[in-house]
Parts: C-alpha cells; sequence; structure tokens
C-alpha cells in the first residue's frame, strides 16, 4: 500500500476499557455509543496519537468503516494491524514519535510524580505531562509546605499495615472483605490527603506538569464531578512503568491480596521540595493570543521545550484557518466538524475525533463545517 507524506488523515484511536473507572464520555464524544462492540463498557483513555498508532485511509469520520481499536494497557504498547490503514511510523519518515496524546474519563488514581528531567537512572525515565480539562475535575497538586518528613513517616507507615493486611489475605488468616475493612480504617487513620494541596479544576483550566518531580494525583467526588476527571493530555511518550513513582495508592488491593508494588523512598528522593513547585498555581497556565481574524481565534494553551499546544475556534461556517509547518501537526476536534485539506486530498473530522498532518504537506487549511468549531493542535 502507497505511503502518501503530502495528505492529511484521520487517527484510529485506541480505546482501553477500565471497568472500575472509565465511562461513557469518551463513546458519547465521539458518537460511538450505540457501537455494538462498545455496549456496556467503560472507556478509561483513547490515545489519540503515539507512536503505534494507526491512521485510517478513510477521508471522513462518518464513514461506518471508520472505528477505534479496543486495546488494554499491555497490548496498546504493541503496534497492531487494521485493515484500511498505515501505521503512523510509515508518514514519519525514520522520525520517531515522541508525543503521547490521550482522551481521558477517570475516577481517582495514587499519589505519584515522575522524576526531574536530566534525571540519570537505570530504570526512571522523565515524563512531562500537562492536562487541559474538558470538565470540572478535582486533583491533588503539590505538598503543603513544611509536612515533608510528617508525610513521609505517615505513608511509610501506612504501607507497612496494608501489607499486613495483604499478607493475611495471602495466607488465608482474613477474607478479602475483613482486610479491605481494615484498610479503609488505616487510610482513614494516617489520612494522606492532609499533606498535600487539594484542589478543584474548572472546565478549561490547563496544568503543565512538564518540569516533573511534582506531587499529583486525579480525586474523586461523586457528588460535585460525577464523570470524575474528563481531560486530554499531552505528555511525551514514556510508558508509566518507568516513569510513575508512587507514595500511596488509596487502599487499593486485588481480590487475592495482591498491592501494586509502591516506590515511597524513591518518590521522597525526586520529589521537587522548593515552594514554587508546590504551588498549584505554578502549574495553571493562560492562554495567549496568537493571531485573531474575522474568521478565527488562534490562541497558544502551552508551550515547552518538550511540545505545544494551540487552540483554533473558527467562527463560521464555510471559514478557515490556514497554517504553514515544519514539523507534524495532530488536530483534535473538540467541538464542530472540520475538513482538513492539503496535497489535493480533503479529509473530514467530526467532535471528538482526530487528524494527522504529516510534516511534508508544508501547509494545510481547515475549514469549518459548523459554527464555532474548535480544534486543539498539538506538536
Amino acid at each position: 500500500m502507497d505511503t502518501n507524506i503530502l495528505r492529511p488523515y484521520l487517527v484510529i484511536p485506541k480505546l482501553i476499557e477500565q471497568p472500575t473507572w472509565g465511562g461513557t464520555y469518551i463513546a458519547e464524544t465521539k458518537t460511538w455509543q450505540h457501537r455494538l462492540e462498545l455496549a456496556g463498557k467503560k472507556i478509561g483513555q483513547s490515545y489519540e496519537l503515539y507512536d503505534k498508532s494507526n491512521l485510517s485511509l478513510a477521508t471522513t469520520s462518518d464513514d461506518p468503516s471508520f472505528a477505534g481499536e479496543l486495546a488494554d494497557t499491555k497490548s496498546v504498547e504493541t503496534q497492531s494491524s487494521v485493515p484500511h490503514s498505515i501505521p503512523l511510523s510509515r508518514v514519519l519518515g525514520g522520525q520517531p514519535m515522541l508525543l503521547l496524546l490521550k482522551f481521558t474519563q477517570a475516577l481517582g488514581n495514587s499519589f505519584q510524580l515522575h522524576v526531574p528531567d536530566g534525571t540519570i537512572h537505570s530504570r526512571w525515565k522523565a515524563k512531562p505531562e500537562s492536562w487541559y480539562y474538558f470538565e470540572p475535575g478535582l486533583i491533588t497538586c503539590g505538598v503543603k509546605p513544611g509536612v515533608w518528613d510528617a508525610y513521609r513517616t505517615a505513608v511509610m507507615a501506612l504501607e507497612a499495615d496494608i501489607q499486613r493486611e495483604a499478607a493475611a489475605v495471602g495466607s488465608g488468616t482474613k477474607t478479602y472483605e475483613q482486610a479491605k475493612a481494615s484498610i479503609d480504617v488505616l487510610v482513614k487513620k494516617y489520612d494522606p490527603w492532609q499533606y498535600v494541596n487539594i484542589v478543584r479544576v474548572e472546565k478549561g483550566t490547563l496544568i503543565d506538569l512538564s518540569p516533573c518531580g511534582i506531587h499529583h494525583s486525579w480525586e474523586e467526588d461523586l457528588a460535585t464531578i460525577p464523570l470524575g476527571n474528563v481531560l486530554y493530555e499531552i505528555q511525551v511518550n514514556v510508558m508509566d512503568d518507568v516513569a510513575t513513582l508512587r507514595s500511596f495508592d488509596k487502599g487499593k488491593m486485588s481480590k487475592d491480596g495482591i498491592l501494586r508494588p509502591l516506590t515511597i523512598d524513591e518518590y521522597f528522593t525526586y520529589a521537587d521540595r522548593s515552594p514554587t513547585a508546590n504551588d498549584p498555581k505554578t502549574h495553571m497556565r493562560q492562554a495567549t493570543l496568537v493571531r485573531r481574524t474575522n474568521q478565527f481565534t488562534h490562541e497558544r494553551l502551552l508551550h515547552s521545550k518538550y511540545y505545544t499546544m494551540d487552540k483554533v475556534t473558527i467562527a463560521a461556517a464555510g471559514t478557515s484557518f490556514t497554517d504553514t509547518i515544519n514539523t507534524f501537526r495532530h488536530l483534535y476536534v473538540k467541538t464542530g466538524s472540520v475538513v482538513v485539506t492539503s496535497g489535493h486530498i480533503s479529509v473530514h473530522a467530526s467532535a471528538g475525533h482526530s487528524l494527522f498532518v504529516p510534516m511534508g504537506c508544508r501547509t494545510y487549511e481547515a475549514r469549518a463545517k459548523t459554527s464555532q468549531t474548535e480544534l486543539l493542535i498539538s506538536y
């Protein structure tokens, strides 16, 4: 199959089922909620772009043959083969894809951080990442001043107690239900949340954790954020098993008494303890205007040495945004509908879907099919 590096492509998303913390938001945004393969499934993440992505040869996201790939957290790490598609690597011309873009709906996760950029370690790699919130959310971000020693003492003691409960399940001296009840009491007793900043995130907030070394977690409050944390992630393409240090896993334990390993010593070794790094406001970015015309508004949401993310709002149907590029562009259609043209080939994408514009295009036009079409453009 010939590869054309002078045209845009629809990206085939990898959909990750997460029965305990996913939801229906992603499928509904893509208008795929009625597809039989997704019936009854909770989707936690959609990989919108990464080094193992496939590009569809369909020219509209309305094509019935255009569908996401169902995957899990292990299979997503291998290149798949999909009919009527080509692997992203074919249009990159030997260049690596360093970005990972995800559309996420998640409930709480562990207390974690990533090692600072420049860290030399046999296992751990830095993972700069940033979050753009589509809906209100709840997170922890940074550690409160003056509590580092108390925080470490608490999570070390809590983990030791949880390990004893898990061992009792493994040996058969306690049932899972008995041990889990005890763990829930222990978590309330030690209360690791008392040491970190709990932050309510407004819709449209961008949180930039690209400096790394910064404590963070997603939190749950079904009463006030029933959807969980719904966000668009841009990050360097590094897998969690070599990037994420954890100090507290919120008392999670499998039915057979297995716990996810924590890395408490390394978490505290690599945490940035400076007051600035632990102030949540440090990591909240404000959009800056790049250009405004009668046809569109172009804003910069984020620029770091790792990646850039812009938002383009095209005001009316039939009007367009034109971009000249010297590297690839990834376009996620947040709202509305758009036709992207380059190399005499036009590709249509509606809300919730992504397009990839190879570097070889040099220029492309994004023409809105609806008013107030919003594009998130990453590179």
